[in-house]
């Protein structure tokens, strides 16, 4: 199955979000256990969203568990700087991208349980002939 641009579209920035999560605490300064916690999750985002669109790239479908866990992740950047207090301009790029990661991880999400549904085989499951 060919997935279409917007489908890849949607994985790259979702891979996107995560990067500049994880590269705005290190850049803009932050509080240790901000700068720990952020820096941390947008790399374990990076693995999930990278994840789909890796699948998206080989199978031409997104993974349902990717995608839920790149949407949490997203969640996780835009509450985390609530949670810790931090400056008006981290706040804004930290959840800008958490809202990026967060949409396009869950639609990704979205879009695996519409393609499980209507029954579509991931590409790796479907026999392929021999070329002997």
């Amino acid at each position: 199955m060919t997935p279409s641009r917007f489908t890849t579209g949607v994985c790259v920035v979702a891979v996107l979000g995560c990067l500049l999560v994880a590269s705005a605490p290190l850049v803009l300064g932050a509080s240790a256990a901000f700068r720990g916690s952020v820096v941390a999750s947008g790399l374990l985002g990076v693995v999930f969203a990278g994840y789909n669109a890796y699948s998206v790239r080989a199978c031409g479908q997104p993974r349902l568990a990717a995608g839920v866990m790149t949407a949490i992740f997203g969640g996780w950047f835009v509450a985390a700087p609530l949670v810790y207090t931090v400056g008006s301009v981290l706040t804004a790029v930290v959840q800008t991208g958490g809202a990026l990661t967060a949409a396009f991880g869950g639609y990704a999400a979205i879009e695996a349980v519409e393609l499980l549904v209507r029954g579509t085989p991931m590409a790796e499951n479907v026999p392929r002939p021999d070329n002997d």
